[in-house]
């Protein structure tokens, strides 16, 4: 992964310190777009690898070492603020263990935490993410994006298989054509007949044949139904 940059020849002009997340007492500074944040260094060092090798190696002795001022801050490639912001938050948080977030926001922070090897941090949006009310074609796609546990999925799964209308084209698309296939294979064998001609429009199995179907067709293995 490539290490952030710092810049030697001073800030951009139309960088500018965060309203929120911008502490006088932090120990590190960083820029990410057009934005400068100062916060505690301990968060990052703490848990991700990345940063505890990133702050690890010994700089060349200077009055303004990278990431201890305005004009040499850490710079932070390829992320938005937003993004970065989202994750500060959850460092942050003035609410202590309740975190209330949208699907997208915990997609942000989710994005970061695996980019920067934030294990904590991924646990917790996936918690999060499962406490979520999310439709089966949307979570799965989320959950393949960010190469999920697809356990995770054993019920949005079942509720594609047994729903009455099959997938159409923009949710193909979405999951993609592996899954797109193994769901149809799943609503073939759960209406009971492979003829189209004497296939039910409805799924005829009872739910322990669905979960085993489904567990099957996917290769989830033995996986409890109160999972989501």
């Amino acid at each position: 992964m490539p290490r952030p940059s710092t810049n030697v020849n001073g800030t951009s002009p139309s960088a500018k310190p965060h309203q929120e997340y911008f502490f006088s007492e932090a120990d590190v500074m960083f820029r990410v777009e057009n934005m400068l944040f100062r916060v505690h260094k301990r968060f990052f060092i703490r848990e991700s690898p990345y940063f505890q090798s990133l702050f690890a190696i010994p700089g060349i002795p200077c009055e303004d070492p990278p990431g201890t001022s305005k004009t040499n801050p850490v710079v932070l490639n390829d992320i938005t603020s937003e993004g970065f912001e989202s994750l500060l938050w959850v460092f942050y948080n003035p609410k202590y263990s309740i975190y209330d977030a949208s699907v997208e926001k915990w997609q942000m922070i989710l994005t970061l935490a695996q980019k920067w090897t934030f294990k904590e941090v991924e646990q917790l949006c996936i918690r999060e993410l499962e406490r979520l009310t999310i439709s089966p074609v949307e979570k799965i796609h989320i959950y393949q994006t960010f190469k999920l546990d697809r356990r995770l999925l054993l019920k949005s799964y079942m509720e594609l298989t047994t729903r009455s209308d099959p997938l159409d084209i923009e949710e193909g698309h979405k999951l993609g054509i592996e899954t797109s296939l193994q769901i149809a294979r799943a609503r073939e064998f759960a209406r009971g007949s492979d003829s189209p001609s004497k296939r039910s429009s409805s799924a005829q199995l009872r739910e322990s044949e669905l979960l085993l179907l489904v567990q099957r067709t996917f290769g989830l293995g033995e996986t409890r139904t109160n999972g989501s």
